[in-house]
């Protein structure tokens, strides 16, 4: 394996060192004590401070802690609920590269004890998350805070877009065949602007 040294042009997954070695900067991650590089561009080692970093070379946008992004609930099981990430909220909505699987565990979807996931996403949903930590093939995200959650949701039966009937309880109602169903909704959930405050 080729040397990884100031100036070297490294691409996404592109190992650079261990923790051990050299603490990871801007433009990698870490997983399971290895450092990667999270998007295409120049490598900085930084001697004095051991850390390595990677200077974006077209500066797309990278996902990092903190971030708040929008997407899709592609599955819903018992223990998480799968989201295809599709943006980022910094100062404009920005389209993301790789990873883009966000998932949200059970004990990220509220402050309360959450017994059936069914009952806070379904599949087809929008939602507005927190990024809580970014790894090699996936993004942990959490819906835990009030103006974090589905934004959009649609009739399991009509897939005609649900409205509030009430906003803690998190109860949505079709207004075409009045079913009810209920959601982890932020608490702009309907207000039409997606990234709320």
């Amino acid at each position: 394996m080729e040397e990884i040294k100031t100036g070297t042009f490294v691409v996404p997954g592109t190992f650079l060192s261990t923790v051990e070695e050299f603490l990871p900067g801007e433009g990698v991650y870490e997983e399971e004590g290895k450092v990667y590089s999270s998007c295409a561009g120049l490598v900085l080692v930084d001697l004095r401070t051991r850390k390595i970093s990677v200077l974006p070379k077209s500066y797309p946008p990278v996902l990092k802690k903190g971030d708040i992004v929008l997407g899709e609930v592609e599955d819903v099981m018992p223990q998480r609920a799968e989201v295809n990430i599709e943006s980022l909220r910094r100062n404009e909505e920005r389209q993301l590269p790789p990873p883009k699987l966000g998932v949200i565990h059970v004990s990220q979807v509220s402050r309360r004890y959450v017994r059936d996931l069914e009952r806070k996403f379904r599949v087809g949903d929008i939602v507005r998350a927190k990024v809580e930590e970014v790894g090699r093939e996936m993004v942990q995200l959490s819906t835990t805070e009030d103006d974090l959650g589905v934004i959009l949701a649609k009739c399991f039966r009509c897939n005609t877009p649900l409205r509030v009937e009430n906003l803690k309880l998190g109860k949505l109602r079709c207004p075409v065949c009045n079913r009810v169903e209920f959601r982890k909704v932020a608490e702009d959930y309907g207000k039409g602007e997606p990234w709320g405050r």
